[in-house]
């Protein structure tokens, strides 16, 4: 700490006698001048550790931040994947159920042929019409969900709702997860997870604080130091010759402080707890939002396959059923609910391949991967 004195005047002046006048010299100026500056600093050591204790914590706290970061980075990056895996899934889907209400008005224009012609009863007509209605219904749903992600990605990417529609419009496939995804040991898992890294921070923190709040025990002992330089004009602080220098030791120990001490460590120690348990929890809930990524995703390859299998039947039967209906074996009818049936497999095996992509990206959520940030240089260059 810095003081500086420039000026004082100290004393009074003594009013004039009745019987000496204004000039006589019991009635003169009596004040007192005087130029001085100087410095006073304080040093305090730190014999029980208080302070260092103090630092660590302080550090451990902006690693901590730097994790959190890290962390809502890991969080925005899962989030603008699974909004772009599902707009191209509903995209897709909304293309797909376009192609099947295209059929279905063909199915129902054919019915009503045969109806009027008395070869269909009217409950066919009926069934066809319920049937184009659901599927209009589901392709209204299917573009009210496009707009809807259409949004939330130009928000996530911290533009205005719908300043995104040109560049997305363009219906295109899902992006597809790799082949082989590579998890590794529960270690690495710990290793790579922000949100982890920073509960294990916060809890270094209140580790931390418990050595601060226990040094207050012990005695403290500081040294207070004042330099200056001053005299009665001003040429005294320039002269030099008149240096003042004070060193005093100071010990302070709170002995008598009535619990106050004690409080205070039973306080931080309860922090303590209660950020362990916290860091428990987040590796809880981390290894088990892993296991159940993995799970899905395993699951959802083997639904992949099943649809693929069923698209790939589904096509061999519209292909069949338009060859026998070029030939007169069967209606127009059965060609063309054959080839509604093969749309709607493939529709259904895009939006498993979307959930497999979004399966993918639950993992890498889960696993804390993909985020590049300096905290791990920081935390190092702060802990050395």
């Amino acid at each position: 700490m810095c003081r500086a004195w420039i000026y004082s005047r100290a004393g009074q002046t003594a009013p004039p006698s009745p019987a000496t006048g204004p000039s006589s010299e019991q009635g003169g100026d009596t004040s007192l001048e005087f130029y001085n500056f100087g410095l006073n600093a304080n040093w305090e050591i730190d014999l029980a550790g208080g302070q260092v204790r103090r630092i660590e914590a302080a550090k451990a706290l902006v690693a901590a931040a730097a994790y959190n970061a890290a962390d809502a980075q890991v969080q925005l990056t899962s989030q603008i994947a699974d909004a772009y895996t599902n707009l191209r899934d509903r995209q897709q889907r909304a293309a797909a159920l376009g192609r099947a209400l295209d059929l279905q008005r063909q199915q129902l224009d054919l019915a009503q042929q045969r109806f009027r012609q008395g070869t269909a009863p009217a409950f066919a007509v009926g069934q066809a019409n319920r049937a184009m209605q659901a599927t209009t219904n589901d392709l209204a749903v299917a573009e009210a969900e496009i707009e809807i992600y259409l949004n939330a990605l130009a928000v996530l990417a911290g533009e205005a709702p719908g300043s995104l529609d040109a560049l997305l419009a363009e219906p295109r496939d899902v992006p597809l997860p790799p082949q082989s995804v590579a998890i590794g040991d529960p270690a690495s898992l710990l290793r790579r997870r922000p949100d982890i890294r920073a509960a294990e921070r916060n809890l270094a923190a209140a580790t931390a604080r418990i050595g601060g709040a226990e040094a207050a025990r012990f005695p403290r002992i500081s040294f207070m130091g004042i330099l200056g330089i001053g005299g009665t004009s001003l040429d005294d602080l320039v002269a030099g010759g008149d240096v003042s220098k004070i060193a005093v030791p100071q010990l302070q120990w709170g002995v008598l402080d009535f619990g106050r001490t004690s409080a205070a460590v039973a306080q931080a120690r309860a922090g303590r707890d209660e950020a362990e348990a916290q860091y428990r929890q987040v590796v809880l809930s981390a290894l088990r939002d892993a296991e159940t990524a993995l799970a899905r995703f395993a699951q959802q390859r083997r639904t992949v396959a099943a649809l693929a299998e069923i698209k790939r039947a589904a096509d061999e039967s519209a292909v069949l059923m338009r060859q026998r209906h070029e030939h007169g074996v069967v209606s127009l009818g059965d060609s063309l609910e054959a080839e509604r049936q093969r749309v709607l497999a493939e529709a259904n095996l895009r939006s498993a391949v979307a959930a497999l992509t979004g399966s993918y990206v639950a993992i890498q959520k889960s696993l804390g991967l993909g985020w590049t940030y300096p905290a791990e240089t920081t935390s190092t260059r702060l802990s050395s």
